[in-house]
């Protein structure tokens, strides 16, 4: 992975720095990402990549994407090479919502005490390198379409939860932090759509942003109730694994 990072970079530096003297456009995009396949289902705790040990489902929702692109044109009538980085943000679906909501996972805790102080989402942040051919209808409509490939680090927010557990008439409360590891993954994209008056873009894209495995520290910190006494046990866990695949519906200002 860390040659792939340093081929990026070398290549991206070649690019801005041949073209400097070339005619050079930039947009911004704002929009919305569709998370598809094993990336959108949640189907139980025993199907979920965060819980369960070679798991796939993600569970995530409909989220939100910003996004800068880069053109530069290479001397060749509506063909440009292309450098973009995007954000993406995905919460928890409605069925895993539901789930969190109700103390899912907490069986074994006294009835009603367990509950999710915070829950994961997704946050994605991928950088690629391609290309973009612009067809020109007429000067106020055009239509292009685009491909890149390039690399993704993927971010998991942390999982804590908080509940009591009365074992022989001994009450202890238990607060379990489950934290999640980055990861870096291959990435591509592929899009299309419309720029009108040379201002506005509105298209449609698919990102496959790639798959890693989901593992971190887990922390388990038990307070006996009665004394006050606390005591605390590290984990390293590994679950299954998570492969962020979306539609993207957006639009976007050139400047």
């Amino acid at each position: 992975m860390k040659k792939l990072v340093r081929l990026f970079a070398l290549v991206a530096l070649m690019v801005i720095g041949g073209q400097a003297m070339a005619q050079t456009r930039g947009a911004m995009f704002l929009g919305a990402s569709f998370p598809v396949n094993d990336f959108a289902k949640y189907n139980g705790v025993n199907e979920f990549a965060l819980k369960t040990v070679d798991a796939t489902q993600a569970g995530a929702a409909i989220g939100f994407n910003a996004g800068l692109k880069w053109y530069f044109n290479v001397g060749v009538k509506g063909l440009g090479v292309m450098l973009s980085l995007d954000g993406f943000y995905n919460g928890p679906n409605s069925d895993l919502k539901a789930e969190y909501r109700n103390g899912q996972w907490g069986g074994q805790y006294v009835n009603g005490s367990f509950s999710y102080n915070a829950t994961p989402k997704f946050i994605n942040v991928p950088a690629m390198l391609g290309v973009n051919y612009m067809y020109n209808i007429n000067p106020q409509l055009g239509v292009y379409v685009e491909a890149g490939a390039g690399g993704n680090m993927r971010f998991i927010t942390q999982m804590e939860s908080v509940g009591t557990l009365n074992i022989l008439g001994v009450e202890s409360s238990v607060k379990t932090t489950q934290k999640y590891d980055n990861a870096f993954t291959f990435a591509f994209q592929a899009g299309l759509g419309f720029e009108i008056a040379r201002n506005l873009r509105i298209g449609c894209s698919f990102y496959n942003l790639g798959k890693a495995e989901v593992k971190g520290d887990e922390t388990v910190r038990t307070t006996t109730i009665n004394n006050n006494v606390s005591n605390t046990d590290n984990t390293y866990r590994t679950f299954g694994s998570v492969q962020p695949i979306m539609v993207l519906g957006r639009i976007g200002f050139s400047f």
